[in-house]
């Protein structure tokens, strides 16, 4: 296949529509500078889509668009068609352009020349078409001969500088990674050498032997299988960081939801509790109003036995007041009488009147008596009917206490609450112990991490020293074994001194130079292996040590995002003017009550404090821009604290320490916003002195139990993780562990710099020995060389014995004390 025409329309220096053919064979395009050649090869990168505005010497697309068309028209519109003929051949596309610096495009370069360009002046660009010779079969598209195939782009721009970029396949609309589908069928990439540019075949010539082979790898497709391929390794690097951070926050909501599981089966278990109470309370209320019922029956069968007994008794005092009637009107008969008889019938009459007195006294005794029962049984009447009315009252009062019952359980809660926090406290009781005893054990353990690490630091350079002298060991081993076969091969040859008296010793210094020289080599090639060893030892634990410190701070990371401290750091990294820091790192306290204020402040001491309302919606607007969460704000000229009347000192009750505002050091600028923090909280010395007082006050005691004043009590184990918020701090402390891991990390670091000078300082050393021993070796090669000419060839071997002697010698000496060295070590 081969490019047939290429048609471009307002394209850069193409004021109308022009085609440009190309014929096969060869087809070359010449002209003067700034006619438009390179114009032409820009439509071609343009119209398939192979290159940015920069690879077509233009800042932006829109320059792309010729000046007049735009200029005339207020949408502005430039097309280049590219139309290909397809045959049963694979075909290259080469255009190598040689352009002198045309001024056509809007972007040139310094030296006159356009972007692109590589300076080859004078020269014209040449489009070149050649049928490719030894192509793979399975890399050719075979297509119908005569079958045409076009690609069309518009560029539509606006006034305004708004544009528009559309691709067209024989007319169809399409994307861009649409069209370079159909292009890869023909082997035609976007970074791909399809296309050869000004100065591209000189590069290729200077290239070294890989650049040629990222060329190739490109032309063949393996690059972007390698593209893939790395791709899809960072995509599984991401995935595996994803997934550990999806660990930490999976374990995280494990924590929170087996806490919850807990906090559920004491609602359910307080609910149960609740529900048995109403029943038990209804209950009561049932029999208590049948009680009632029974002693208002009770008092209503007395009170009409008492008003029977009232009648009867009335009756009786009727019939005695009628007796008394008939008795006076008797006795004043018997008066008349005693005046009109005789002294006898008046003794009689006298004897009848006595006694009809006493039956009379009798009568009226009777007749108080009677009164007296009729008071009584009134009192007792009306002491019945006040009792009936009590009842009454009582009955009323009940009915009100059963609906009060029904309603309000404020009573049975709040002891059925206490119950749950004794067990609660009990539980935190046990759990101090187990935290102390843990903190116990993590003290010894971090004794005895010190302890191995003095030992190590002691053991360390003995370690490096042992394996320098067992690698010493083995050379002298093998140079014993080397000396004593030269040995036994000179056998018993006797030594003549004809030669030289001067020249044994010089060979002899010169051996012993070089024996020196050699043994510096080996001690420094020793020294070089044990220091990479190290070296290699240590860059293994810095690693290891930098996984476990960056999965510290990713479970950091996410539990500050948990808490809503990510944003307030960002806002205070951000210098906004304004911003004034936290609560917590604006005021100081006593270490005595620095857990009791923590603790009453909660969340409030990660709220920012800001000057004003403006730097608070600036900030919440910075939070949203960078989508990093929420953040409470106090600005200083809005904020008012609570007002509450404290209470006198000689009023205070017992264990009453002071208001929690009142224990905080701070600017006085910012004494608001600790009142607005703390408000009315009092700090009290213990939990039993805070409860005789539960309701009155909001109350915190110094170990953190929190006593609010609707009832409700806030209590347990207090937990110390690095993420808290403390006073006088800007942000949360780093844990132990991570202190431990950056120290440690430090000291690698300080080793691998000392490791490295070291290593630097023995292989400079060992240069200059290898240096120095091949001179030695090229100067005792040429005594060797005077020897020979001046002494016989008896007289080299006596002297080759000698030598080898005194060479045996020198190593079992040093072999025994490396040896004992050895064992001393190994002692």
């Amino acid at each position: 296949m081969h490019i047939k025409r290429v048609e471009l329309s307002h394209f850069k220096s193409f004021g109308g529509t022009t085609q440009v053919p190309l014929l096969p064979g060869f087809t070359v395009i010449s002209g003067p500078n700034g006619s438009g050649k390179s114009n032409i090869l820009d439509a071609l990168l343009f119209g398939l889509g192979l290159a940015s505005s920069k690879g077509m010497r233009a800042d932006r697309l829109p320059d792309l668009v010729n000046q007049n068309q735009m200029s005339r028209r207020s949408t502005s519109e430039a097309s280049v068609t590219v139309t290909f003929d397809l045959s049963d051949v694979a075909a290259e596309l080469m255009i190598d352009g040689h352009d002198g610096g045309e001024p056509s495009g809007p972007e040139q370069n310094g030296h006159g020349s356009p972007a692109g360009s590589n300076g080859h002046n004078g020269h014209s660009p040449t489009i070149q078409i050649s049928e490719a010779e030894g192509a793979n079969p399975e890399n050719v598209v075979t297509l119908p001969m005569g079958r045409e195939w076009s690609v069309t782009r518009r560029l539509r721009v606006t006034n305004q500088g708004t544009y528009t970029s559309n691709y067209y396949i024989n007319g169809e609309p399409c994307t861009l990674s649409q069209l370079h589908e159909q292009l890869q069928r023909f082997h035609v990439y976007p970074e791909g050498y399809n296309v050869v540019l000004q100065g591209d075949v000189t590069s290729i010539i200077s290239m070294n032997s890989r650049e040629r082979r990222e060329i190739i790898d490109e032309l063949a497709g393996v690059a972007a299988f390698d593209r893939k391929i790395d791709q899809a390794r960072g995509k599984l690097d991401a995935v595996r960081d994803h997934e550990e951070r999806f660990h930490i926050v999976e374990r995280e909501l494990q924590t929170q939801l087996e806490r919850l599981a807990q906090d559920r089966q004491k609602a359910e278990k307080y609910q149960r509790l609740k529900e048995t109470f109403q029943v038990k309370s209804q209950w009561e209320a049932v029999l208590l109003w049948q009680s009632q019922q029974r002693a208002i029956a009770a008092l209503h069968q007395t009170l009409e036995q008492g008003e029977a007994t009232s009648t009867q008794l009335a009756q009786a005092i009727t019939q005695g007041q009628g007796a008394i009637t008939a008795l006076d009107a008797e006795l004043a008969t018997l008066n008349a009488r005693i005046r009109n008889l005789g002294e006898d019938e008046h003794l009689a009459l006298q004897a009848q009147v006595a006694t009809h007195e006493a039956e009379l006294r009798q009568l009226q005794r009777q007749e108080q008596e009677n009164r007296a029962a009729t008071n009584q049984a009134a009192a007792q009447r009306r002491d019945t009917e006040i009792a009936r009315q009590q009842q009454q009252r009582e009955l009323e009062q009940t009915g009100q206490t059963i609906d009060a019952l029904t309603t309000g359980e404020l009573v049975a809660l709040a002891e059925a609450k206490n119950q749950v926090q004794q067990a609660l406290e009990e539980r935190r009781q046990a759990t101090l112990a187990i935290a102390s005893a843990s903190q116990t054990s993590i003290q010894q353990q971090s004794q005895l991490r010190q302890a191995i690490e003095t030992l190590r630091g002691n053991i360390e350079p003995q370690r490096a020293e042992q394996i320098r002298l067992q690698e010493r060991l083995r050379q002298l081993e093998q140079q014993i074994a080397t000396l004593t076969e030269q040995r036994s091969n000179l056998g018993n040859i006797a030594t003549e001194a004809d030669g030289s008296a001067g020249l044994p010793q010089q060979l002899t210094t010169a051996e012993q130079e070089m024996q020196a020289t050699a043994a510096k080599i080996a001690a420094a090639e020793a020294e070089l292996s044990v220091q990479r060893d190290t070296q290699t030892r240590l860059l293994k634990e810095q690693r290891d040590k930098q996984r476990e410190l960056d999965k510290l701070e990713a479970q950091t990371q996410a539990m500050q995002e948990s808490q809503g401290t990510h944003a307030t750091k960002l806002l205070l990294e951000s210098g906004i003017a304004g911003i004034d820091g936290l609560v917590a790192q604006l005021g100081k306290v006593e270490p005595k009550f620095q857990l009791a204020l923590e603790i009453a402040a909660g969340a409030r001491l990660g709220y920012l404090v800001v000057e004003t309302d403006q730097v608070a919606a600036q900030g919440i607007q910075f939070l949203k821009q960078r989508r990093a969460g929420r953040a409470t704000f106090l600005p200083l000229n809005k904020i008012r604290a609570p007002r509450f009347t404290p209470v006198p000192d000689w009023k205070r009750p017992d264990g009453f320490l002071d208001y929690a505002v009142n224990l905080i050091d701070c600017d006085p600028r910012y004494r608001d916003i600790f009142g607005y923090t703390f408000g009315s909280t009092v700090v009290f010395d213990t939990l039993a002195s805070a409860r005789q007082h539960l309701g009155n006050y909001r109350i915190v005691t110094l170990e953190g139990e929190i006593l609010e004043t609707s009832g409700a009590m806030t209590g347990g184990n207090v937990s110390t993780r690095s993420g808290s918020l403390h006073f006088g701090t800007v942000e949360p402390a780093e844990s132990t562990e991570a202190q431990a891991l950056r120290q440690r990390l430090g000291d690698i670091e300080v080793m691998l710099e000392r490791c490295d000078r070291d290593l630097n300082a023995t292989s400079s050393t060992l240069q200059t020995l290898s240096q120095t021993l091949i001179t030695q070796r090229q100067q005792y090669r040429e005594l060797q060389l005077a020897g020979e000419q001046q002494q016989s060839q008896q007289h080299q071997q006596a002297q080759q014995r000698a030598t080898l002697e005194a060479q045996l010698s020198q190593f079992q000496q040093e072999l025994t004390s490396t040896q004992t060295r050895l064992q001393e070590l190994a002692n």
